[in-house]
């Protein structure tokens, strides 16, 4: 069986040993806090605990609001996956841009673009998808265009995913 004797075009380059290729590798540490930063704008991160806590405060100073079980409603959240979290370093996180804190509730946009956008990316995709600048919504970010133009989100999740998975 004759072989393929052509050199392979990288190793076969007269400048090949000129070439140092490194690849930088962040610790995991270093790569959460990149992923972290992406999120300040946007109100940042916070564990299951401290968001419940946040809206057991909430709660407490607000006489409109009824007093819930935080810690049940925030797992009830993310078991049932009506909301995104990111697993870190630390253990699980929340963005903070999907809760409506002064009713103690997810944003009502979050169902309507989580149902677009579940299956074709993962949740740190998710999350991220939210604060990256969008080129469907003009350059804008998602999370933000959410409480003004819902619909015009949701076409850019469709989009996105049509892209992503082709449906």
């Amino acid at each position: 069986m004759p072989t393929n004797s052509m050199p392979n075009a990288f190793e076969a380059s007269p400048f090949h040993d000129d070439v140092a290729i490194e690849v930088p590798v962040a610790s995991p540490y270093e790569h959460w806090s990149a992923t972290a930063r992406a999120f300040a704008e946007s109100g940042g991160l916070v564990s299951g605990d401290e968001l419940a806590e946040l809206l057991r405060r909430r709660c407490e100073s607000s006489e409109g609001i009824p007093t819930v079980q935080p810690v049940s409603l925030v797992a009830r959240w993310i078991v049932t996956h009506s909301v995104i979290t990111l697993d870190s370093p630390w253990g699980r996180m929340l963005p903070l841009f999907q809760f409506d804190l002064p009713r103690a509730a997810v944003h009502a946009g979050m169902r309507p673009l989580l149902s677009e956008l579940r299956g074709a990316f993962d949740d740190a995709e998710l999350a991220l998808w939210f604060v990256t600048r969008n080129n469907w919504l003009a350059g804008a970010y998602p999370e933000r265009v959410m409480h003004t133009d819902l619909q015009a989100v949701r076409q850019a999740a469709r989009s996105d995913r049509f892209v992503a998975v082709g449906f």
